[in-house]
């Protein structure tokens, strides 16, 4: 079952349009997307933890995002990936152990990042050591027979990399060569350097929800086969909820909350 959720997953990312993966974090959001219509879902790792009480970072304990994640594949016939950050662990086999718990309840996809979060600070991991702990990753999920789309991210435009497209290029050589599905890379919104890291690579792309992000199809013609909300979704709602809740103070009436 798990095995032939992968294989619609991973075809996902080759149709003619870009993959459009709605954020999630519970059970009901999840549902929700489903019953929108939406092909797919995925979490966002910031999303999670706030709904949790934690800081994004690995903050949140290994075992409530595999609970919480149980919840969501219980919600959903949909195909579920689950950002799982660098891992929850610097230990190749360890993050291979995580992925593969989080297969065992139906999870198709996990992004994968190379920047980790040590004490508040955000770094980059050199790139020949985290594709050596991909490789490693991708063996052994191999080994135990499992498919999971490894979606890779790295954090070279949300870290501002010096030439950042030429930063993503080298990247991307080595993260293909160790078995990458996919490659994320969130802060990219320029048009020319989508295209351009488009036409070097035969796995799909990802980009992600931002301000100065084109528009779906502008993104299409670039290339790019998958695009993400990141956590904007859940925020705007959370904005949402202050603004309700202020009305209601300010009116001493439910009114708004029917409008």
């Amino acid at each position: 079952m798990q095995t032939t959720a992968y294989h619609h997953f991973r075809q996902l990312h080759y149709q003619p349009a870009p993959l459009l993966l709605p954020t999630i974090w519970d059970a009901r959001s999840a549902a929700a997307s489903q019953a929108l219509g939406f092909a797919a879902v995925g979490t966002s790792s910031a999303a999670v933890a706030s709904v949790l009480g934690y800081a994004d970072g690995e903050q949140l304990p290994f075992a409530e995002l595999r609970y919480l994640v149980s919840r969501i594949c219980a919600s959903t016939t949909l195909p579920v990936s689950v950002d799982v950050e660098g891992g929850y662990s610097r230990d190749p086999a360890r993050i291979a152990d995580h992925i593969a718990e989080l297969a065992a309840l139906g999870v198709v996809g996990v992004n994968l990042e190379d920047s980790v979060d040590e004490r508040g600070a955000r770094r980059q991991l050199p790139a020949a050591e985290f594709a050596a702990t991909l490789r490693t990753v991708r063996a052994r999920l191999q080994a135990h027979g499992l498919r999971v789309f490894l979606n890779v991210r790295t954090d070279t435009y949300l870290l501002g990399a010096e030439a950042p497209l030429a930063a993503t290029l080298t990247r991307l050589a080595q993260y293909e060569a160790a078995g990458a599905d996919g490659l994320f890379v969130p802060g990219l919104t320029d048009l020319a350097q989508t295209r351009d890291l488009c036409r070097a690579t035969a796995l799909p792309v990802n980009v992600m929800a931002l301000p100065a992000l084109p528009d779906f199809g502008a993104l299409a013609a670039a290339g790019v086969r998958r695009i993400s909300m990141g956590n904007f979704l859940f925020e705007a709602l959370a904005t949402r909820q202050q603004q309700l809740s202020r009305q209601i103070q300010h009116d001493h009436a439910f009114t708004s909350l029917f409008a």
